[in-house]
């Protein structure tokens, strides 16, 4: 099953590299939040972006667990929010998940949204996001998601 899991998540990863501009700049770091786990960015254009997620859940149900991969694209409005010269661009985009559980596997569309800060002077970034998550399979089910997240960018 392990197995499977880092499949999926190696797939989506080089379906976003395969499509990426030239010069396109991808970052890596966590998300803190529901759920925890690693999060992959990958530049698109200088307002679009590929975001990823693997992150899990260990505290569900009893002795339950979830692993719960992403893939957003997502879209920046660059110069909404600036303050004091710095640029806190607002997102929003639209992705697929799935979630991993010992009840199962769910898989559905997410829609996030928030706000993504890059750093002039450090190659980081800091991002909040807020989702939708919505459940097709096996049953319609929805949620909603959220975190703080910090990446280095390359």
């Amino acid at each position: 099953m392990k197995r499977t899991y880092a499949l999926i998540l190696v797939a989506l990863i080089s379906v976003g590299s395969a499509s990426a501009a030239p010069g396109s700049q991808l970052g890596a770091g966590v998300f803190l939040g529901q759920p925890t786990g690693l999060s992959f960015g990958l530049d698109m254009a200088p307002a679009q972006w590929l975001d990823f997620k693997d992150a899990w859940d260990f505290a569900g149900g009893q002795n339950g667990f979830a692993i719960i991969l992403q893939g957003n694209w997502e879209m920046g409005f660059p110069g909404t929010f600036v303050i004091e010269g710095q640029d806190i661009v607002p997102f929003l985009g639209a992705g697929v998940q799935a979630n991993v559980s010992d009840a199962g596997v769910n898989i559905g569309v997410h829609l996030p949204f928030g706000l993504d800060y890059r750093f002039r002077k450090a190659p980081l970034e800091l991002f909040l996001e807020l989702g939708l998550d919505i459940y097709l399979f096996p049953a319609t089910d929805f949620s909603a998601s959220g975190g703080l997240g910090i990446r280095y960018r390359f």
